[in-house]
């Protein structure tokens, strides 16, 4: 999200300003190339891609204020990070897929599941997740604990692509 807005907003809101202005453009400048009953059409397409547009922005906006407060989402991670610690497995990710599927790029949770899916030796998944994890905004901070994680995923895959000693 960003400072002062989403930019999903401005790209919806850029659409429908790009939709008018072809229309005025067409209604009062070009208006030799259209006849009243296309510009009626013109018409009814710009007030029903106005509808179309008004309903995704507000979904989309349902869809950011699910995504928990601070205060939640702190209080979330704690106990996250309580079942993670008791070995909890399965009800840390239950916790935190919730969460991720509304705020998909949460670096703080991504990165408890990669570091969940090694302990549960999905390691296809937690590749996937670290390298999700790489791109998102903010993963910086994360960086050392990143590329540890990397690090004992890479040594488990090795171990356990090496052949046994007889």
């Amino acid at each position: 999200m960003a400072r002062y807005g989403h930019a999903s907003f401005l790209v919806i809101a850029l659409l429908f300003a790009l939709l008018l202005d072809a229309f005025l453009l067409v209604n009062f400048y070009w208006t030799d190339f259209v006849t009243a009953t296309q510009r009626n059409v013109l018409l009814a397409a710009l007030f029903g891609s106005w509808i179309v547009l008004l309903l995704a922005a507000s979904g989309l906006r349902r869809r950011i204020k699910a995504v928990p407060s601070a205060k939640e989402k702190d209080e979330l991670y704690r106990k996250a990070i309580t079942f993670y610690l008791r070995g909890l497995w399965h009800e840390t990710e239950s916790l935190i897929a919730p969460l991720l599927h509304k705020n998909p790029k949460d670096v703080d949770f991504l990165l408890l599941q990669a570091t969940l899916y090694r302990h549960t030796q999905r390691h296809a998944e937690a590749v996937a997740v670290l390298d999700k994890l790489r791109l998102c905004e903010g993963s910086e901070r994360w960086l050392l604990e990143i590329e540890n994680e990397r690090l004992l995923l890479d040594e488990e895959l090795a171990r356990i692509q090496e052949p046994p000693e007889e």
